[in-house]
């Protein structure tokens, strides 16, 4: 195979929602990526990082750099389903430590969508997305890296029609949201993405981010997927 990966499980995907994580094995090996997920990689370190548990987080960012490291001097990349996981491997490592091998981690780290979109894995998928109507909330920690319009542009390119909405903050972020204190803020912030959907003409929403994806759930009693099981549906 011309492209090799190490599919790092978070937290997320390996507990909660194993289904993207599928659905991210199924498009990269149809477009001949060879997959190896990591078995040895259970926690980006993100959970810990988000409640200032710093050296918690660094703790596990240097145990996880030392088993991909070698992976990545073989020649994989490292490639996340989880936003906020991605992100936390592409930029808040390189704060966490200092040293050469948490770089160079860093730099062959990809959100999946990402690496689609940067090796144009889509042009090797049979998948068509049958011009289904796609209202997409992207992610804050993506866009906060400027990697957040990977997943639009390969969700067009097969097919679908997106209308990627101007939003911020869903009002989750992480376990925020579900914290009592917090639950007023955390609707009065979703109330303005809800309203943006409302405004959409999407067929169903998309959001590749987990706790974005609750908060949309809960709002439409529905279950929103990540854009990459939409990619996997559309697979022939």
């Amino acid at each position: 195979a011309e492209h090799r990966v190490v599919l790092v499980p978070d937290t997320v995907t390996n507990y909660n929602n194993p289904d993207a994580g599928k659905a991210a094995v199924r498009v990269l090996e149809a477009a001949g990526v060879h997959v190896e997920v990591a078995e040895d990689i259970t926690d980006s370190g993100r959970p810990a990082h988000s409640k200032g548990l710093l050296g918690k987080a660094r703790e596990t960012a240097e145990a996880n750099v030392a088993a991909l490291s070698p992976r990545v001097e073989d020649g994989r990349d490292v490639v996340v389903v989880e936003p906020s996981d991605a992100v936390m491997f592409q930029s808040d490592y390189l704060d966490l430590l200092s040293s050469d091998a948490a770089a160079t981690v860093a730099e062959n780290t990809y959100g999946v969508l990402e690496y689609v979109d940067v090796n144009r894995l889509d042009e090797a998928l049979d998948a068509d997305g049958g011009a289904e109507r796609l209202t997409y909330h992207g992610h804050c920690h993506q866009k906060s890296v400027k990697k957040d319009h990977h997943a639009v542009g390969v969700l067009r390119r097969t097919g679908f029609r997106v209308d990627p909405l101007d939003t911020s903050c869903c009002g989750m972020a992480g376990t925020f949201g579900y914290e009592a204190e917090h639950y007023s803020m955390s609707q009065a912030i979703g109330s303005m993405l809800f309203d943006r959907i409302d405004d959409s003409d999407g067929d169903s929403v998309v959001a590749p981010g987990a706790s974005c994806r609750t908060q949309i759930g809960d709002e439409y009693d529905e279950k929103p997927p990540h854009p990459i099981e939409k990619l996997a549906d559309a697979l022939a």
